[in-house]
């Protein structure tokens, strides 16, 4: 065997024994080391100097009205958009009562053709928005049925009523 090659053969071995070594020694410092220690008067004027806050002891009572006004102002309620409830009843204690939303009055615009599909431009009067749909898509609680030219078929899920809703007729040319 030669001398070079020789050489390389023994180095790989004496520098994983001398790997090994280190990695021990430093292993073996570090287990040694006594935890720091903690100068408890300071923590102390730290404590003194922030105090944690106290847990409040009594907690306010709410009357039944406030928390039916919370109830009923529930942001994720589907019913938030209602007019608040009306107060009845005279004497000692007042009753509330929901009342019941406006059923909403549509308006039949317009058909627009996307290839083979058809929506339908719809517009909501009583609480003024404007949707484009498409047949089984609902609108307010209505189902669409069908789009034709003139006219769109709307279901009622609640009273299996289907309402047919006309074309608006087209604004006239002002005369000048």
């Amino acid at each position: 065997m030669s001398d070079r090659s020789l050489g390389t053969a023994l180095a790989l071995p004496l520098s994983l024994v001398v790997l090994t070594a280190a990695t021990w020694w430093w292993q073996m410092s570090i287990i040694r080391t006594r935890p720091t220690d903690v100068d408890d008067e300071r923590s102390d004027r730290l404590k003194e100097a922030y105090p944690i806050p106290q847990l409040v002891v009594e907690v306010p009572q709410l009357s039944a009205e406030t928390v039916e006004t919370v109830v009923l102002a529930n942001p994720f309620s589907p019913k938030r958009h209602l007019p608040p409830p009306t107060t009845s009843g005279g004497g000692q204690g007042t009753v509330l009562e929901p009342i019941e939303p406006a059923k909403p009055q549509f308006v039949y615009k317009g058909r627009i053709n996307l290839g083979t599909r058809h929506r339908a431009i719809v517009e909501d009067t009583t609480s003024h928005k404007t949707y484009f749909l498409e047949v089984g898509q609902a609108v307010a609680g209505f189902k669409v049925l069908d789009i034709a030219e003139n006219r769109v078929v709307l279901s009622d899920p609640q009273t299996n009523e289907e309402v047919v809703v006309s074309l608006a007729a087209p604004a006239s040319p002002s005369s000048q």
